[in-house]
């Protein structure tokens, strides 16, 4: 009986570290793939910027920071539901 109980305490140690190590080996995989992706973003955007820089004036759309107001706020007010919830 004791036998069985130290094996079975062996292999749930020995599981335990395997699952960590392949939890760690993940967790590095995707930290790297992020940095990847972050990188192929922002050197996406970067070439983006200067298409419509090299483009001339003509095609960069220009807006300023009012200009959110006049497009978001009667869009997200439709949105709003004025139904007041009903009581339990």
């Amino acid at each position: 009986m004791n036998l069985r109980i130290l094996l079975a305490r062996r292999m749930s140690k020995r599981l335990a570290r395997e699952a960590r190590l392949y939890r760690r080996v993940l967790r590095d995989h995707l930290r790297h793939e992020t940095g990847r992706i972050r990188k192929l973003e922002i050197r996406s955007r970067g070439l983006r910027l200067y298409a419509a820089w090299s483009a001339g004036a003509s095609k960069v759309i220009r807006t300023h920071a009012e200009d959110w107001r006049r497009t978001a706020l009667p869009q997200a007010a439709q949105r709003i539901d004025t139904k007041t919830p009903a009581a339990a």
